[in-house]
């Protein structure tokens, strides 16, 4: 059903584009880790999430590239974007030591992105919960469904709760990292990566906190305690934050507003149209899509072109909680 509604939706969006134009709009974009190729994917050394190689990320860049779209940063944003004008921002999650494979590509086509840190990861040299879940029970042979079914009951959990059962079923050292795949950066690999002209670094909470999952106390705690931590290792105070899981409320919101966070991105599967209001609370819930290395890159991208999208409605609807 999932695949036929794709087809439906591809057929529909490019109709919708011949008759109506793209309205001013910024989109948002997540990555996670990047992969060199194939090959290690199949090593199962982590979750592979979206599957995205380097490869298909320079296509993804290229794509919007090509069609005259413009790639701003975190302070763009903030400054004020033309209403008569198309954006991208991309994103990077978690703090995997393989974003650095962005690198060439950011250069090559002058182009920034955002990298949002769960600085505990970094500074104690810790494989990201997901990555430890996923490979521990491939070995055991589990499915990717019974382990995508245990991560979504793990995810009701504070992330110290998340971290006693994996050393519970799994032994301490199932949170040390096995490869360059699934590590964190380094404390110094990070201070030296956000010295790059196309690198700006994000919030993502110091323990990489389902933020729903705690008090108001405890979501200001998480997101302060990383603000500092990036500030310390990086001489960098993040202007915008990722939720972890794409999970926010009205009290995750206004914490972030009233810690003089500016923008805060979602996984809510839409267009951020222009102008964006960065006083009130629409900057820190803005949308963002999720491109898969399993369909064809160029085919994803121009469908969100589209104003319109029988599958990202549906999307929008399941993920949007009420605020």
């Amino acid at each position: 059903m999932k695949q036929i509604i794709k087809f439906v939706d591809r057929a529909c969006s490019r109709v919708f584009m011949r008759f109506i134009p793209e309205k001013a709009s910024l989109l948002t974009f997540l990555f996670h880790g990047l992969f060199l190729d194939e090959n290690e994917i199949a090593l199962n050394h982590v979750d592979p999430q979206q599957r995205i190689t380097v490869a298909q990320f320079e296509e993804f860049v290229e794509f919007y590239v090509a069609r005259g779209y413009k790639f701003v940063s975190p302070g763009d944003v903030m400054a004020g974007l033309r209403s008569d004008n198309k954006y991208i921002m991309i994103t990077f999650d978690d703090g995997y030591y393989n974003n650095i494979y962005a690198l060439p590509v950011l250069n090559k086509y002058k182009v920034p992105a955002v990298f949002f840190i769960s600085t505990n990861n970094i500074l104690h040299n810790k494989s990201f919960w997901w990555d430890i879940l996923y490979r521990t029970r491939r070995k055991q042979g589990c499915s990717e469904k019974q382990i995508a079914a245990q991560g979504k009951s793990l995810k009701v959990l504070t992330a110290d709760k998340i971290e006693e059962y994996l050393i519970r079923e799994f032994g301490v050292d199932c949170l040390k990292p096995i490869s360059a795949i699934d590590r964190p950066f380094t404390p110094d690999e990070l201070k030296s990566f956000a010295l790059d002209p196309f690198v700006h670094l994000g919030n993502h909470t110091s323990d990489h906190a389902i933020l729903t999952n705690y008090t108001v106390e405890g979501v200001r705690d998480q997101i302060m305690a990383a603000q500092y931590d990036i500030y310390r290792l990086a001489g960098v105070k993040p202007i915008i934050i990722s939720y972890p899981n794409g999970s926010y409320s009205a009290d995750v919101l206004k914490v972030t507003k009233d810690l003089g966070i500016v923008m805060g991105i979602t996984i809510v599967p839409t267009k951020n149209y222009l102008p964006i209001d960065m006083q009130g609370i629409d900057s820190v819930h803005l949308g963002r899509f999720i491109l898969v290395g399993d369909s064809g890159i160029k085919t994803q991208c121009d469908v969100l072109r589209s104003e319109f999208s029988i599958y990202n409605k549906i999307k929008n609807f399941v993920k949007k909680p009420a605020v």
